[in-house]
């Protein structure tokens, strides 16, 4: 007989999975949050800071450690590549990846047509140095998303098909390094077949997110449907309803509906957070529909350029748009539940005033006197 859920239980498992419930939670490290939430969604905007840093910021990293991940000076904890998004990937799921990285150099990819002598110099440049950027074959023409150049796509494709790897930006550009380089052998010599490494990466999403449907594990590292739903067959996992959600559900091993949440823990959110970075997963858990505003024009955005959800306890509580301004952190805009205490919002705000080091902060919130 098939376990049903009520829509809180669901919550609070995915809430749990995404690490964001333990009350005594402080001092965590990177390589624990990758370790359990597998990927962490980039983003090049830092209206307040950049939205990886936000995401391990949340979980209780330190500032000075999350400043790190992904720089020359932090531990080699992951690699750029396509999860959900552009994300940092765990290291160890480097051979989960394989199968992409082999169906690329047989079947080709979707981008640009590739200079086969490009593609030569740079392997040549990167046997001599071990690693390289852009800039070391000239940089790129033009300007914004008109920048291009012969070498960005020769790198791309070295990345894409595993002669290359990015696990780090100097300030905001990609290095790209040999594999032997940047990651340790015996990660690095694990070989998985097609299979394994889709089954691997089911088994991982489903740890992540808790509880969740076909879909939103395909989402998760950007399977097809049909391949998620045979990898994750092959996992022997628990299946349940959720009372209002269509269809049936896969359960991590670890899920628990009664999972202790501490209800009056305060944690704002990236809207890059791999707890709602899917509109309809956040609608089914949340019952909320935030739609990302900071690529409309200012005249046309509802709320804010930068929203973050405000969680508390395991529920989405409502929102802030913030801004970071030469140390002052600038209140934009607020939607808060009414029935939420009314010192979520101070809370939430004093949250990313001591991430971001504004000793500052300001109430700009329309019609607000």
């Amino acid at each position: 007989m098939t376990a049903t859920l009520t829509p809180a239980e669901a919550r609070r498992i995915a809430v749990a999975a995404q690490i964001l419930h333990d009350p005594g939670q402080i001092a965590v490290e990177a390589a624990s949050v990758f370790e359990r939430l597998g990927c962490i969604q980039i983003d090049s905007m830092s209206a307040v800071r950049r939205s990886h840093e936000l995401v391990l910021l949340s979980r209780g990293v330190t500032a000075e450690q999350a400043a790190r991940v992904g720089t020359a000076s932090g531990d080699a904890l992951c690699f750029e590549g396509m999860a959900h998004a552009l994300s940092l990937v765990a290291i160890d799921l480097w051979p989960a990846f394989g199968f992409r990285r082999r169906s690329v150099l047989a079947h080709g990819w979707r981008g640009p047509s590739v200079d086969v002598e490009a593609v030569r110099v740079v392997r040549d440049r990167l046997d001599q140095t071990g690693r390289v950027r852009l800039r070391d074959f000239g940089g790129a023409t033009g300007t914004g998303w008109e920048r291009d150049s012969p070498y960005r796509w020769a790198l791309e494709w070295l990345a894409a098909t595993g002669g290359a790897v990015c696990v780090e930006r100097d300030r905001w550009e990609r290095v790209y390094s040999l594999p032997e380089v940047a990651i340790a052998a015996p990660v690095r010599e694990i070989h998985l077949d097609d299979e394994e490494g889709v089954r691997e990466l089911c088994r991982r999403a489903v740890g992540s997110l808790g509880v969740a449907t076909t879909a939103h594990v395909a989402d998760y590292y950007r399977l097809r449907p049909a391949v998620a739903e045979a990898g994750l067959a092959s996992l022997g996992l628990a299946r349940a309803e959720v009372d209002r959600w269509r269809g049936t559900v896969w359960l991590a091993p670890e899920a628990d509906p009664a999972v202790k949440i501490d209800d009056d823990r305060v944690t704002p959110l990236s809207p890059f957070d791999s707890l709602i970075w899917t509109r309809q997963r956040m609608l089914r858990l949340f019952g909320r529909d935030y739609r990302l505003e900071a690529y409309k024009p200012a005249a046309k955005r509802t709320f804010g350029y930068f929203a973050m959800p405000v969680l508390v306890g395991s529920e989405l509580a409502g929102r802030i748009a913030l801004r970071r301004r030469a140390g002052i952190l600038a209140v934009e805009n607020i939607e808060i539940d009414e029935r939420a205490p009314r010192s979520v919002v101070e809370r939430a705000v004093a949250a990313v005033a001591g991430w971001t080091a504004c000793d500052t902060v300001t109430y700009e919130v329309p019609g607000d006197d």
